[in-house]
């Protein structure tokens, strides 16, 4: 492929702990994986190096630990000149809806006149917002607390998409040889397809994310790439654009230890959490990640489709 020469680009939101720190050091090693032609499941020009990394999330101190233990993931045998995975931060609150769209396209827009071979999104950063009972919903408070957690789990998630489309779409829509590949992961949750009591408005919010970018794939659905022959056999061809809404499994993180020791949540679902945690049956996030690298890196997924942990 024409594009396996210039440079990959991953955005990852969410990135200071958990599973977005994760998915960042998951993707440094399949960069140092492929550089070294050990790992032929994600030896794929979304992963081939020199890739840069650009983290976001509220936290600086957070973010500047991902980036040092990103950046410290070179493997010993590595072969290749330079360094394979460079980062930048920033901080950035992406439920201040008021400051953080100028932010990100203070980012973007340099962007935009680089040449890349593949882009990334990794849309992940998100919050529980409010707990309890749909009923219990009411009074000024609680319409703020409800506003806060749309506007950062559901806003401010399809306005992330929506901007990296607009800086790297336009010239993915041409096909020729320099056409990037453009991908977008939409962190998702068992919560966007079932309902949890007590959980209705983290539950809403991740049901809207899935139809968005569900929507989103369906828009672009038609974005083929032809391979180094100029193949006009489809079977020989790549989406430019494609879209994963990825539910990571129940993983060990603040947020299950949250849903634990909430005394408003459904008492069975507490249970179960806590249960889920004493008993040591709790993903690793760096388990998640690892597989989430290897869906990306095969690039078999139906663009738009929902993938849980469990099933792949």
């Amino acid at each position: 492929m024409a594009t396996k020469n210039l440079k990959s680009l991953v955005i990852c939101t969410g990135a200071s702990r958990g599973i977005g720190r994760a998915v960042a050091l998951a993707i440094a090693d399949a960069v140092h994986a492929s550089s070294n032609g050990k790992s032929p499941a994600t030896g794929t020009i979304m992963f081939s190096a020199p890739l840069h990394m650009i983290l976001i999330a509220r936290s600086s101190e957070c973010l500047r630990e991902t980036a040092r233990l990103v950046e410290q993931r070179r493997d010993a045998s590595d072969t290749i000149s330079g360094t394979p995975v460079t980062t930048s931060c920033h901080q950035m609150d992406l439920s201040d809806l008021d400051l953080f769209p100028d932010k990100l396209e203070q980012i973007l827009t340099p962007l935009s006149e680089e040449k890349y071979g593949s882009c990334l999104l990794i849309n992940n950063a998100g919050s529980l917002g409010q707990l309890g009972l749909a009923s219990s919903i009411s009074g000024e408070s609680s319409m703020k607390e409800m506003r806060k957690a749309i506007d950062f789990n559901v806003t401010s998630s399809i306005w992330v998409s929506s901007q990296f489309i607009r800086t790297f779409l336009p010239s993915a829509e041409a096909s020729t040889a320099k056409t990037p590949l453009v991908r977008i992961v939409n962190m998702s949750s068992l919560c966007a397809v079932e309902p949890f009591p007590t959980m209705s408005i983290y539950c809403a919010g991740k049901s809207g994310r899935d139809m968005f970018h569900s929507v989103l794939a369906k828009e672009h659905s038609s974005n083929l790439m032809q391979n180094d022959k100029g193949a006009d056999d489809k079977e020989e061809q790549k989406q430019t654009f494609k879209v994963l809404n990825y539910a990571p499994g129940l993983c060990d993180t603040q947020m299950t230890d949250d849903l634990a020791g909430c005394a408003v949540l459904d008492e069975g679902l507490r249970k179960y959490f806590s249960a889920s945690k004493e008993e040591k049956k709790l993903v690793r996030p760096e388990e998640t990640a690892k597989k989430l690298v290897q869906i990306l890196g095969l690039d078999d997924y139906e663009s738009g489709s929902h993938v849980d942990y469990y099933d792949v």
